[in-house]
Parts: C-alpha cells; structure tokens; sequence
C-alpha cells in the first residue's frame, strides 16, 4: 500500500505543499480557515510528517541522546525510564546510547550533535577529555558528572549520603569501615561520598579505609576482589558503591561464612525501585532518581529553547535503615 506522502495532503486540501509544510510546522501566518482546511486533509488521509524531513524547516529534530555505561544497572535503567517518559510528555523522542564506559562509543554519540542529529544531550557517562564537549556546551546536560564549568549539573546530595551511610554503620557498633569508589579520576560528585566518609570516621577517631573497584570490573572480577578483602582484612562495616556493589558483599561473605549483619554490616547507595523490590533487606542511601530525571529533562529543555539555567541543582537523598546494618 502506497504511503501518504504531504503531496497527497495538499492535493486534498487543495493548498500548495508549501502551505500544508507551513501549517506542519507552524511557520509564518496561516489563516486559521486554512490551517482546518488542512489538518482535516491530514486527519481524512491519516498523514504522518517525517519527523527527518521536518526538521530541515524546523531546525529541531525532537530526538535528546543520553549516554550511559549501559541500562542493565538499576540505577540507570530506572533514570532511563524516567527520562523517556517525560521527553513523551514534552514531545521529545529519546536516543538511548549505552556507552559501556568506551571513549570511541561516547565521541560516536557526541558526534550526533555536532551533525544536528539530536537537539540535545544528557550525559550520565563521561569519559573522554572535556575539550570534546566545549562547543556544544549550551545543548547538553549533566547528570552527577563534572564536565566543563558552562555545563549544567544534576545531582543528588553526595555528601550528605556519605555522612548518613557512615554514621549509620558507626551507629551499629562498627569500627572498622571499609569504604568502596569506583574510578577516582573520574570527576564526580560522587567523590563527595567518601570525602563526607573520612570526615566522620575522623570524627570518631576510626581509620579511614577506602578501596577503588571500578564500576566497568566484570562482576567476576569484582567478585574476586571482594572476597580477598573480605579474606585478608577484618572490617566489620563495607559502605558499598552502589546496591549492586552491596549485594556483591553480602553474597561473599555468606560464601566466605561471614554472618550479615551480625560479622559484617553492609549499606549502599541508589535506592532504586527494583533492588528495594528484591533486596529490602539491604540498608542504602535513596537518590530521588525521578527527581534527577525531571531536573535533567527541564533543564535540557530551556538550554534548547535559550532560556538561561542554573549550573548546578542538588536534590537531597534519604537513609534507608534495614537488616544489613542494624540486629533486629
């Protein structure tokens, strides 16, 4: 069956295509006689616009990239979701760009935007060199990554999230707290963590203890590491990474014999719906990840439409108390 094509649309109405593209798009004075006469062409013939054709007129393609390490993390699966659904709302399409922590990934999907092909960026994941990003600094927005200083930056209070996780653990009797990163170089808030960490082990007179297992280790790998730490040292707190990083703990040291929480008390980090579903029991630091879309999302939106922004939004986390921590 042959497509409708905006020919068609005027050939109904009885306009030019020029006047049915106008109407489209919303571009210069149409009379509103007209602008009926040819949505009832476009309703009766049941048109389509090409979204790529369109934006030759429009100068928008309606289509945000966001890159990620990738969604099979809870945490950035449930910021995916979030995003998406209120791009819809916003009549935005959302280009999901998995970038497996791998710089040629991240150039190819930076590159979107330098050739106009999305109308802007929220970057989740940053890896190669800030030079990369400064021309396109007023169409992209970060989420809990530190780019350039023009760049607006999502993100939930670290610091406090790291001062409520330790607190928590040195509330249920632990002396020895073990604090895990992931890569240190990276610049983000989330070195706000173990920063509030050293502080209130200081505090407390407690050694500081940090350990960096970076986010891109297979869970092999991860595995493996965890259970030479667990061997050789003797912590009896971890304040894990993340809730992934978390359950990786709990499940070596139920291998190792190590009981939980009474030999070891383990807290994270995220509090996403789907680990909350199946993990309850793990205590964490919740991030309003729905806040941190919607701030993301409304900030893009005015960057696309030149309205100014602030450069930096800071939503606040909440401790989650539960068996991992505290003797029931």
């Amino acid at each position: 069956m042959k497509n409708t094509t905006i020919k068609d649309v005027a050939k109904k109405a009885e306009v030019s295509v020029t006047t049915v593209s106008r109407v489209l798009n919303n571009r210069g004075y149409i009379s509103d006689e007209m602008k009926d006469k040819v949505m009832k062409a476009v309703d009766e013939l049941n048109y389509t616009p090409n979204e790529i054709a369109r934006s030759f007129f429009t100068n928008e393609t309606k289509f945000i990239a966001l890159i990620i390490p990738t969604t099979k993390n809870p945490y950035f699966g449930e910021l995916t979701f979030h995003i998406e659904k209120l791009l819809a709302q916003n009549g935005y399409n959302l280009f999901i760009c998995n970038s497996l922590n791998d710089i040629k990934n991240e150039k190819k999907y930076l590159k979107l935007l330098k050739e106009r092909r999305v109308d802007g960026i929220i970057v989740g994941s940053h890896n190669i060199d800030i030079s990369e990003y400064k021309n396109l600094e007023n169409k992209i927005v970060s989420i809990e990554r530190e780019i350039t200083q023009e760049i607006p930056i999502i993100q939930s209070d670290n610091y406090l999230g790291g001062e409520l996780a330790t607190k928590e653990l040195i509330n249920n009797s632990c002396k020895s707290i073990l604090c895990v990163v992931g890569d240190k170089n990276i610049l983000t808030p989330a070195n706000d963590r173990s920063e509030a960490y050293r502080k209130v082990v200081s505090e407390h007179g407690l050694k500081s203890n940090i350990i960096e297992i970076p986010f891109n280790y297979s869970f092999d790998k991860k595995i493996e590491i965890i259970k030479s730490i667990l061997l050789t040292e003797k912590y009896d707190g971890v304040f894990a990474g993340d809730d992934v990083m978390a359950k990786l703990f709990i499940n070596a040291a139920k291998d190792l014999g190590i009981e939980i929480p009474k030999k070891l008390k383990v807290i994270g980090f995220d509090g996403t719906e789907m680990i909350r579903l199946l993990n309850p029991e793990i205590s964490t630091i919740r991030q309003p990840i729905d806040l941190l879309a919607k701030g993301a999302v409304e900030a893009l939106i005015n960057l696309i439409n030149g309205r100014e922004v602030e450069k930096q939004i800071i939503y606040p986390v909440e401790l989650i108390s539960s068996n991992t921590t505290r003797l029931t």
